[in-house]
């Protein structure tokens, strides 16, 4: 088998991140009196992307992105004429973190996928998410039997792309060869560059997506079990 350890990344990899944080938002807003449509769901999605990216580049905090993300996607409710709930940023977050932990809509086939690969090697998931909702989402999933451990950003203090988590993940495990990890993920930027920078295998998921950039990733997989095939094989 070509590797000792695979290292997994959180949503958009083995959860639904779209769903969740539909869901999450829909029932934040809806505590405050505004419904929370497609079209609004996608703006949210926009600013909260575009913090993520300058936490990616060292541009922000966790801390920081919890809350601006809510003063930006507040403002620009207002600027589109619609009245935004009269409700702090701060106090915004603090529901949003509380609903996302709650959900735990796993990607298809992610437990097929860990139930397969964790018993050729150990699982380690590797998160920029927040601790407080990777903990509770994950402690109360049914994917969770299938990892040895947990390693988040916020925890560590170390984002990927930065390679600290992927080598923090390898000390953990024992492995010592880079050539023997690989990292799955579904970010080019923050999964793929982290497992360059590490020196360790990046496979990307695409979710069924061609991949029209994949950052130097040894592998493209359509779905998770085209990724288990090439974590799997000899």
């Amino acid at each position: 088998m070509r590797y000792d350890l695979l290292l997994a990344d959180a949503d958009g990899t083995l959860f639904d991140f779209h769903a969740g944080e539909r869901a999450a938002l829909r029932a934040t807003f809806a505590a405050h009196g505004l419904a929370m449509d497609d079209a609004r769901t996608a703006l949210y999605s926009r600013v909260n992307l575009s913090h993520w990216k300058r936490l990616e580049r060292g541009e922000t905090t966790q801390a920081r992105l919890r809350v601006e993300r809510f003063a930006d996607f507040l403002a620009e409710l207002l600027a589109l004429g619609v009245r935004p709930p009269d409700v702090s940023p701060e106090t915004l977050s603090e529901r949003f973190v509380e609903e996302l932990s709650r959900q735990r809509v796993p990607m298809p086939g992610a437990e097929a996928f860990l139930q397969a690969v964790s018993a050729a090697m150990p699982v380690y998931l590797v998160t920029n998410g927040i601790a407080r909702v990777q903990r509770g989402r994950f402690e109360n999933s049914e994917l969770r039997r299938y990892l040895t451990d947990i390693l988040i950003s916020e925890e560590l203090g170390h984002f990927k792309p930065d390679p600290f988590m992927v080598c923090e993940a390898m000390r953990r495990a024992g492995v010592a060869d880079p050539r023997r990890v690989a990292l799955l993920g579904d970010s080019v930027t923050a999964d793929i560059g982290a497992a360059v920078n590490a020196g360790v295998d990046g496979v990307l998921f695409t979710d069924g997506a061609p991949a029209s950039e994949t950052g130097g990733a040894v592998y493209a997989a359509l779905t998770l079990a085209d990724a288990a095939r090439w974590i799997l094989q000899d």
